[in-house]
């Protein structure tokens, strides 16, 4: 059996990812005695073109769909990324192969059986994709009932006719590296900066009201061992020379133990490495944790603190608190750790009164140069823990909603419109905040002009530099303040009752 496993993101921002997923799914299906090829479209200038070429060239048996992201999380003019995964990839695929195609990837862990009517697909699977999608082309090959295929969802004439539970891999030990580099092209990758991802462990503990990482991985933290990460690691930098490694837990410091131990490990290997982890958690940040931190060679942080109000951050049923916060700050600063900041404003019983809070105390956590990015309500997906919430508020719209498409979350105290003019607020006020839902669409020529700046200009600073270094040149001639005076003379009434 020839398989062929395409990656259909071409979402870019804020650089483009590696397919990590996918490339993970290739290396076990490889392992387990498959040929299997790789059909990268990310960069891709016609995608059709290429699917044609690639199916010539590969001939496969069964085709696997990688689908990364429904759409870019913002609540604001979100942009709806399945209709493009729809118009250049599924459909010209449905076109040129009369075989199975397999859809797989975070998306369908959160949205599957919708998904598949989407796109009017048979196959889709959920959960640990190693595993089950080994089964699934085992049993097509040897024409076995798919019944017992983990985490598979089949559609057939309009119904779901299998839909099973998603399958989680206990061992992650057993699984084989993932080693990007055999199965795409990274070049292209690296011209934008682009890290290779590593996992030090799947499924999340916590419960926060608009995530759907529990659905995606599971609720049960299952780690892999510190020393075959570091292990890893080394093998990335030995076969590619590529320092450049991100974390992509949803967690990545929970359970501290587990993460220290990790972090010794990578130490011990004296690499000279570029590590960052978008996952840190306020709730569990000591000065071991950082110093470790320093010495594995961790170059920038992100950290999702979502809110500075205690009121907010019981809401979202965060784990940690605003003391928290700042004292995490203190800590990744006295290391002169440069951070960005997650604030995600909206949450249910939000008010004027917690985002002053919020936003008072982002800016004693944060350092002039750190960036804040701010999001401007949330986005509800199913399976998330705000869906029971926004249906007791919204009881007679049950039956309208599935939440594949883009559904914000109205808080009944504050409206989305007011919430995103007091955000476009803030943001106007200090050059080290970014407005998330304004830049979403931002076009590839000015991404690729972005990185050829900072390449040029400061090489040895994160990506993100480059929006405050372009904000506060905006705020050195003058910009910024015309901007801010336009958009207070066409909001006065409103941020007069904002500010009251």
């Amino acid at each position: 059996m020839k398989v062929l496993l395409v990656n259909s993101n071409r979402y870019k921002l804020p650089v483009p990812p590696m397919p990590f997923g996918l490339c993970c799914i290739a290396a076990a299906v490889e392992r387990a005695g498959y040929s299997v090829h790789v059909l990268d479209l990310c960069f891709s200038k016609n995608c059709s073109k290429d699917i044609e070429k690639s199916l010539a060239q590969v001939q496969p048996d069964i085709i696997g769909v990688s689908v990364r992201n429904i759409d870019t999380c913002a609540t604001y003019q979100t942009l709806f990324l399945l209709n493009e995964v729809k118009e250049l990839v599924i459909d010209p695929l449905k076109k040129a192969f009369s075989g199975p195609i397999v859809i797989g990837g975070p998306s369908v862990g959160i949205s599957g059986s919708e998904m598949l009517s989407f796109f009017d697909l048979e196959f889709a699977i959920r959960g640990d994709g190693e595993v089950s999608m080994i089964d699934f082309i085992r049993s097509l090959e040897k024409k076995m009932p798919l019944e017992n295929v983990g985490g598979l969802i089949r559609r057939k004439n309009d119904e779901i006719v299998i839909d099973n539970a998603p399958l989680r891999i206990d061992n992650l030990d057993s699984l084989p590296f993932t080693r990007h580099h055999r199965f795409i092209d990274i070049k292209p990758y690296l011209q934008f900066s682009s890290p290779i991802q590593v996992q030090t462990k799947r499924g999340c503990s916590q419960n926060c009201v608009y995530c759907t990482y529990n659905t995606i991985e599971g609720h049960r933290v299952r780690p892999r061992s510190p020393e075959r990460i570091a292990d890893e690691i080394e093998l990335i930098v030995k076969e590619t020379g590529i320092r450049h490694i991100e974390f992509t837990d949803s967690n990545f410091n929970i359970p501290i133990d587990h993460t220290k131990a990790v972090l010794r490990e990578i130490a011990k290997k004296n690499l000279d490495l570029n590590l960052h982890t978008m996952g840190l958690n306020p709730g569990a940040v000591d000065e071991e944790l950082v110093e470790l931190m320093v010495k594995a060679n961790f170059k920038h942080i992100e950290v999702g603190v979502e809110s500075g109000c205690n009121i907010t951050l019981k809401a979202l049923r965060k784990n940690f608190n605003k003391e928290q916060i700042l004292k995490t700050s203190q800590l990744l600063h006295s290391k002169n750790l440069p951070v960005i900041w997650y604030v995600l404003t909206g949450a249910p019983g939000e008010t004027k009164e917690t985002l002053n809070e919020t936003f008072e105390t982002i800016q004693l956590a944060a350092s002039g140069t750190d960036l804040v990015v701010i999001g401007n309500g949330i986005r509800m997906y199913k399976g998330a823990p705000i869906i029971k919430i926004w249906q007791k508020e919204n009881s007679q719209r049950k039956a309208e909603a599935n939440f594949l498409k883009p559904m914000a979350y109205n808080p009944t105290t504050i409206s989305l419109e007011t919430l995103r003019k007091y955000n476009k607020r803030i943001a106007l006020q200090h050059p080290n905040f970014f407005f998330f839902d304004e830049t979403q669409r931002m076009p590839f020529w000015a991404l690729k002009l972005q990185t050829k700046l900072m390449k040029m200009l400061a090489p040895n600073k994160p990506w993100w530099k480059s929006f405050i270094f372009f904000n506060n040149f905006l705020s050195k001639i003058g910009i910024s303040f015309i901007r801010r005076f336009i958009f207070d003379a066409k909001n006065r009434d409103l941020l007069t009752q904002i500010q009251s």
